[in-house]
């Protein structure tokens, strides 16, 4: 869903966060009519990532179903 401008979002939940955290991307790019919010909700999502000790895996997360799955590639 197009949420149009940050500056323009009902609510503007995600101008409060831009504004705190990235202020200088947020004076720049807020008011850009090209610079638009999009709302989308994930069914699937697949992460990759290490841990803390440099172990990679991977994340299986369901939304629909409500579960996720760990794959582990590096063993100790």
């Amino acid at each position: 869903m197009n949420k149009g401008l940050v500056v323009e979002e009902p609510g503007r939940r995600f101008e409060k966060g831009y504004k705190e955290h990235l202020w200088e991307s947020y004076n720049k790019y807020s008011y850009e009519d090209t610079e638009i919010l999009i709302e989308v909700q994930p069914k699937y999502v697949e992460v990759w990532d290490t841990s803390d000790d440099g172990y990679a895996f991977q994340l299986f997360i369901d939304f629909e179903n409500k579960t996720v799955e760990p794959k582990i590639y590096d063993k100790k």
